[in-house]
């Protein structure tokens, strides 16, 4: 799998490399903002994890011998985009390239209960991916302001970082089943990506403009494995889950247009 990223990288590198010798001016461009991804199964998880920290909250309420509480755990999926790449013009409104893209989000608690014991609860999970997309833009409307429909298609690395510690005090009146597997971990794998969007630009000179996008990506991670080859397991019922990163992303963009021909500058 690693190869075959890789190659792909390798082959957009010299296929941008010899498009920008033919073609002379480059536009390069970066950007980031927010993102929402759906993260269903991870969710169900987490789900699973509120319904015991809130049954261990409302017990020990009422238990004046322990003290102590744990908050909730927020939906994972917000996070933050950033993306950096290079595109050149194949004909008027049309521009081919490629961007180098990469996602975070998180979500996490912790707390401790004090009894005739101090019981933990940590629960910190992360998940990133990294990914080159080659794809086009089609600038449909120029007034001013410039309106450009985004499409692509590439291939993404995900991790996801799991650390859990859940203890429970001795003083629960009985046993719970479906406690969250313990310890620290790291999964990764690879999983193609589709983009779309729209981006609303405006230059400020002829050869940089600011802007914003809104895009849409389908990017489904269906077996992520550790070192030893076992598949994340979040809550332990023995299914892996998947990590469905699909979901929205808001940009602020910038670009600037070079000419690197012989006898250019910027345009």
């Amino acid at each position: 799998m690693m190869k075959g990223l890789v190659s792909v990288s390798i082959g957009a590198v010299l296929i941008l490399w010899t498009a920008t010798l033919a073609a002379g001016p480059v536009e390069f461009h970066l950007g980031g903002g927010p993102s929402a991804a759906s993260l269903d199964e991870i969710n169900a998880a987490i789900t699973q994890f509120n319904t015991l920290i809130e049954l261990l909250n409302e017990t020990f309420e009422a238990l004046p011998e322990v003290e102590g509480s744990v908050e909730t755990i927020g939906r994972m999926g917000s996070g933050i985009a950033l993306q950096v790449g290079e595109r050149f013009l194949l004909r008027e409104h049309l521009t081919l390239g490629g961007t180098l893209d990469m996602s975070h989000t998180s979500a996490s608690t912790a707390g401790t209960y004090v009894s005739s014991e101090t019981s933990d609860i940590l629960i910190a999970l992360t998940c990133t991916d990294v990914g080159f997309i080659f794809g086009g833009r089609y600038d449909f409307l120029n007034a001013g302001l410039i309106l450009s429909a985004d499409v692509g298609i590439g291939y993404h690395y995900g991790t996801f970082r799991q650390a859990i510690t859940f203890q429970v005090p001795p003083e629960f009146p009985a046993a719970i089943a479906d406690l969250p597997p313990e310890g620290e971990n790291r999964y990764s794998g690879f999983a193609p990506a589709v983009e779309a969007g729209l981006v609303l630009s405006f230059p400020l000179t002829d050869w940089f403009k600011v802007g914003s996008s809104v895009s849409y990506r389908f990017l489904t991670f269906t077996g992520m494995t550790d070192g030893q080859g076992n598949s994340l397991d979040l809550d332990g019922n023995g299914t892996p889950e998947k990590i469905d990163l699909g979901g929205i992303t808001v940009e602020l963009t910038f670009s600037m247009l070079i000419d690197l021909s012989l006898e250019g500058g910027k345009e």
